[in-house]
């Protein structure tokens, strides 16, 4: 696993391993908003940008033996690692997978209940959010769902880290994201509104804060350090103030001083709109 934990696509923090850490960090909430999006038993549904199939699991309990599930993602890792998880699944509902992408939707019209989209958006420039959106409604019959989830990562904190210093190195990753033209990590929030403009009727939105205080559970405590040297590692990048720039990398080196401290804390926050064709 890269620093970056990249994929063979290129995407930073996509990786399977790094995406599994995460999901049983914040699994509670995760799992919460995959039942908020109302999947049906029966249901023929899209995991559209599925990384490593984290979600699959609870996809098929929620269609059961009767439903179908379609798996898609860029990175034809991610592919084999759900095709290797789909496999230990008990009383599985039918299961394709596809190496795609979600701007051409290797589908027909009308083919699904529901597409369901998590932590995609935001690598996605707003032209290709308005192209992934018409494929969405595309393969959706009439009365389909389409549940997007992203982050909003304006509400991301690591404590006890200095406040102006962690504002300071959010600021410059978000201008990076606006540099680069795509939506970023802090898109979630701004999902309701892009959704209506496309054309979707939104007929929810909701929001999941994830919280974790010392002593972090074990799978926080290793997803964070993973971050921690992620966001290192993309530090140098950035217009930092030298001190800023020495702190990001002693934490590289010493993430369990911050883990260790009997007021850690992670927070993130994540959002879901739900809309229907």
């Amino acid at each position: 696993m890269s620093v970056r934990n990249e994929t063979s696509t290129g995407h930073e923090a996509s990786e399977a391993g790094w995406l599994d850490l995460h999901f049983e960090s914040s699994r509670p909430e995760y799992e919460a908003a995959l039942l908020d999006a109302g999947i049906r038993p029966g249901w023929r549904v899209l995991d559209a940008g599925c990384g490593s199939g984290s979600f699959l699991p609870l996809i098929a309990r929620a269609v059961g033996p009767s439903g179908f599930i379609a798996a898609l993602d860029l990175a034809p890792e991610n592919i084999a690692r759900v095709e290797a998880l789909a496999g230990t699944l008990s009383r599985p509902p039918e299961i394709a997978t596809h190496v795609g992408s979600i701007l051409s939707l290797p589908f027909a019209d009308a083919s699904f209940d529901c597409v369901w989209s998590a932590n995609v958006m935001q690598y996605l420039t707003p032209a290709e959010f308005e192209l992934a959106v018409g494929e969405a409604k595309r393969v959706l019959k009439p009365g389909g769902i389409f549940a997007v989830k992203d982050f909003d990562s304006t509400i991301l904190q690591i404590l006890p880290m200095d406040r102006a210093l962690f504002a300071r190195f959010m600021a410059a990753r978000l201008q990076g994201f606006r540099d680069r033209g795509v939506l970023g990590t802090d898109c979630g929030s701004t999902l309701p509104t892009r959704l209506r403009q496309a054309g979707l009727e939104v007929v929810s939105r909701k929001g999941w804060l994830v919280e974790r205080w010392a002593p972090a559970p074990r799978f926080t405590r290793d997803y964070v350090r993973d971050l921690l040297a992620y966001l290192a590692s993309v530090a140098p990048g950035y217009a930092l103030p030298d001190a800023d720039q020495a702190y990001w990398q002693d934490l590289k080196d010493r993430p369990d001083r911050l883990l260790d401290d009997p007021d850690f804390c992670y927070r993130e926050f994540f959002v879901m709109a739900v809309c229907r064709l």
